[in-house]
């Protein structure tokens, strides 16, 4: 949370250097945009809604026809399930980290109007998933570590398991974009988001651990993002 809130101050900062600065052509050849982005996630069960940021480069050929190059990365948190230790129960607290990056490039299509231009692109290239399982136990009232050792033999963390791997993105979607001069507000952008990623899992324990095996996840996920965008380059 915290770089996501430099991020978000730093782009606060440069739109109001920005504001002061005399207006340009409205269209360049060369288009900027960052900002906040809010994503879904179905890679597994229990995944968190995500928050992050989502970047893109575009050269327009021409008003209508351009080349985009996309960045977008979500993470979030969540728990799974959480109860405290009772006289006759240990207490568990079970939480799922997720890190989601995408990085793509294609066509975009756009169409100029007037301080407006709606947009399109068929978008694709490769995604990055890492995602952290963690099970924390705390003994009975009463009980010593021992009722925990089932696992791993500790009272803070019982069991963590960790995935990461790489593998094929494609995103299309649309927006809209309002232009003040050479910098603008991204309105909207919606994006859905199909990933095939290659994972390796490995599990940290004392007990009954696996071995590290490999499994192959997909997703249709779907990004909302607003921000603000820059032109340079004089008229497309």
């Amino acid at each position: 949370m915290k770089k996501q809130g430099w991020f978000i101050l730093s782009v606060l900062g440069l739109v109001i250097c920005i504001t002061s600065a005399p207006a340009h052509a409205q269209d360049g050849k060369i288009s900027l945009f960052a900002g906040y982005s809010f994503g879904t996630n179905n890679f597994y069960s229990f995944d968190p809604t995500l928050h992050g940021y989502a970047a893109d480069f575009a050269y327009n050929l021409n008003k209508h026809i351009g080349l985009e190059a996309n960045f977008s990365g979500h993470n979030g948190t969540t728990t799974i399930y959480s109860f405290p230790a009772t006289t006759d129960d240990n207490g568990y607290n079970d939480t799922l980290r997720q890190d989601i990056y995408a990085y793509t490039f294609g066509p975009r299509l756009s169409l100029p109007m007037g301080h407006f231009t709606l947009f399109t692109h068929f978008l694709v290239g490769g995604a990055h998933l890492h995602e952290g399982y963690t099970e924390k136990c705390t003994p009975a009232t009463g009980e010593d570590e021992e009722t925990c050792n089932y696992i791993s033999g500790s009272t803070s963390i019982d069991y963590t398991s960790g995935s990461k791997g790489n593998g094929f993105a494609f995103k299309t979607g649309a927006g809209a974009d309002w232009n003040h001069g050479f910098w603008g507000v991204r309105i909207l952008e919606v994006d859905y988001v199909h990933a095939e990623v290659s994972t390796t899992e490995n599990q940290t324990c004392t007990y009954a651990c696996a071995t590290p095996y490999k499994y192959t996840s997909s997703a249709n996920n779907f990004e909302l993002a607003t921000g603000v965008t820059f032109n340079f380059g004089g008229a497309k």
